[in-house]
């Protein structure tokens, strides 16, 4: 008899395993080993055990257990060709504090560079919530205009930033609450690299000085303007 598992479990399972070696690989590595291994490179996972911790595992007999760690590969596998981001299971009451029990202690401070922004019309919506290692996503008490957003809210970073969303998924989770997720678009300081924002928000695009993006079928251009930053 085929055992059957959660979906919720495999998926949280699987972007634990994912993002944290993303953390350590970086992604575009650790995605071309989920395609290339069918989902296996991430039972290779040297935190694998400790992963499994969270989950109520321990009382599965070995076949069990063999059968559900080739359930997450597959998932992972899955979603890897359908191009869907891993964003395990996601908890609405994180949208008060803007950020999960993971992230709680990650100071983004020394990413705090003023700039200003230059073509950007695309609509205010949204609050951020971090989940390092795990994908961030948007909070909002309203349903979401089309296509891309720009963050409205990013104090769970401690301090006002531009970010945009561009939505992959879009749930309505209680009565005034829905949930986005997606890919962000980052302004990076040139005194800063990449990775140290994808410590903070690990599904992000990063740029330097502008990003192209779509908006009602043309091509806009958000170009970047540095400003010294405050003391």
């Amino acid at each position: 008899m085929k055992n059957e598992f959660h979906p919720q479990l495999l998926e949280d399972a699987a972007a634990w395993l994912f993002w944290t070696l993303v953390s350590r690989d970086g992604f575009e590595l650790t995605l071309k080993n989920v395609l290339q291994t069918r989902g296996q490179s991430l039972l290779n996972h040297p935190e694998r055990e400790i992963i499994f911790r969270r989950y109520p595992l321990g009382e599965m007999p070995a076949s069990t257990f063999s059968a559900f760690c080739s359930a997450v590969a597959e998932h992972a596998h899955a979603r890897a060709v359908r191009e869907e981001n891993l964003t395990g299971m996601i908890y609405s009451e994180d949208r008060f504090s803007g950020r999960t029990s993971s992230a709680a202690g990650i100071s983004a401070a020394h990413l705090d560079f003023p700039v200003t922004v230059e073509g950007d019309s695309f609509p205010r919506y949204g609050s951020l919530c971090l989940r390092a290692p795990l994908p961030a996503v948007v909070f909002a008490d309203s349903p979401p205009p089309e296509g891309v957003l720009r963050i409205a809210d990013t104090r769970a970073l401690g301090f006002s930033m531009p970010l945009w969303l561009s939505p992959q998924t879009v749930s309505q989770v209680e009565s005034r609450l829905w949930l986005l997720t997606g890919i962000f678009f980052i302004p990076v300081h040139p005194e800063l690299t990449d990775r140290h924002w994808k410590k903070v928000i690990p599904n992000g695009v990063c740029a330097r000085e502008r990003i192209i993006m779509e908006k009602d079928g043309e091509a806009v251009s958000l170009d970047f303007h540095w400003q010294s930053r405050a003391h």
